[in-house]
């Protein structure tokens, strides 16, 4: 078995190194794994702002995703779709007219979806995977009627015409974290956003980011899309955790924190919550303070969730006090909570950071186990087979040279056999 098992490993990692199979990952990681950013656009296609981002995206070699009006697009503009399309670019839903779904009948809003897909089926040949709600105008009756997933993102400003292109440059810099969407339009004649990207792109490489589609952030970061949840960023779940003790709620909406207790963790904590939203919008950390002259209403977004639990990192709180110039003493409170609309918060946890290793290096399918299973998924990856994609990029570069390649391969062969 032995014997047979390195015989086929062998031709398959002769036929990886034939082909030159691997990825570089950013020298400027902080990690062996890059930090993945969405670039998305809104309100296209056209042949002129469209065609500009293209060039840009080309420049660079990134990818993106593209949220298509279905009244725009016309024998023109097709084109320029089919040139995204070719190019690797995801092509999302945006609606038919870019109205106020949300005051539509169920049919009004499935029609709205169905004629987007129509048109970039008869492009591409496969309907859109996502959708952006126009206004992110969002209700349960769309929840209800439209069957994709539902797509927000980092709010650049840039349909505002008094945005300048550093300004908007700014907002998506300044947003930037590991898989967050930014949220961009692409409208004829939207030249600052252009210029924007030129400006932000160069230097978010620099930091280490790559960019993904859509489908890659999901895939990548081990997340599934799921239905009711209004995306605007897909965050790894973090690891390295144990719990330390147990949160109780004081309202079925509110989860007071101990500001005392978390001053003293410094930034080895992280907050967990288990919720049930109506809107699909996950919890927000709140920092209040209301008595003083300068009254404070903060909130921090969670680094992590999945539509029933979010996760909230010390660093992203400690970031907040230090844009606010505050102290945890200078606070009246600081709570779990809802950012918008009715939720239910159940549980809550305190975890600390765990000084132990829980990562198995080479489990590449993150099942937990080192096996056969790990190294078929990376020969099966080095040699392009479709539809195939590594569940944890760091578990699989073991020689720890910020690339995926055929020696990563032979040493988890090693790793195996021994």
């Amino acid at each position: 078995m032995r014997k047979l098992f390195s015989s086929v490993l062998s031709a398959v990692t002769a036929a990886a190194v034939m082909l030159g199979s691997f990825v570089y990952l950013p020298a400027g990681a902080e990690s062996a794994e890059p930090k993945l950013i969405a670039l998305t656009f809104d309100d296209g296609p056209n042949t002129t702002t469209t065609n500009d981002v293209l060039d840009i995206l080309e420049e660079y070699d990134a990818k993106a995703s593209f949220f298509l009006i279905g009244s725009n697009i016309n024998d023109e503009s097709a084109v320029t779709v089919k040139r995204a399309y070719d190019m690797g670019m995801e092509i999302d839903n945006h609606s038919r007219t870019h109205g106020n779904m949300s005051k539509m009948s169920a049919e009004e809003m499935q029609a709205e979806i169905s004629f987007v897909d129509e048109k970039v089926t008869d492009i591409i040949g496969e309907p859109t995977k996502f959708f952006r709600p126009p206004f992110i105008d969002v209700s349960q009756a769309m929840y209800d009627a439209i069957d994709m997933p539902f797509i927000c993102g980092i709010d650049c400003q840039d349909y505002m015409p008094n945005v300048t292109a550093q300004e908007r440059a700014d907002y998506i810099l300044n947003g930037a974290k590991d898989g967050v969407i930014v949220l961009l339009h692409d409208a004829a004649g939207n030249q600052q956003t252009v210029e924007a990207l030129k400006i932000a792109m160069p230097q978010l490489i620099e930091q280490g980011y790559e960019f993904v589609t859509l489908t890659e952030l999901f895939e990548r970061q081990g997340e599934t899309p799921k239905h009711g949840i209004l995306y605007s960023n897909v965050g790894k779940y973090p690891t390295g955790y144990t719990e330390q003790q147990s949160l109780t709620a004081d309202a079925p909406d509110r989860i007071a924190l101990d500001c005392a207790l978390l001053e003293t963790l410094g930034d080895t904590y992280a907050v967990e919550v288990d919720y049930t939203s109506a809107t699909g919008y996950p919890p927000v950390i709140a920092l209040q303070k209301w008595s003083g002259d300068t009254p404070i209403w903060y909130t921090v977004q969670p680094f992590y969730f999945n539509g029933n639990k979010a996760v909230f990192l010390a660093s992203d709180i400690l970031t907040a006090f230090e844009q606010l110039s505050i102290r945890y003493s200078d606070l009246d409170s600081l709570a779990a909570t809802a950012y918008s609309g009715e939720i239910t918060l159940s549980h809550a946890k305190l975890l600390v950071k765990s000084e132990e290793n829980t990562v198995k290096t080479g489990d590449t399918n993150a099942d937990g186990t080192l096996d056969v299973l790990d190294v078929i998924l990376l020969q099966k990856w080095l040699l392009h087979i479709p539809d195939t994609h590594l569940a944890d990029w760091n578990a699989a570069d073991l020689c720890e040279d910020h690339k995926i390649d055929v020696f990563d391969l032979c040493l988890l062969k090693r790793a195996l056999l021994q």
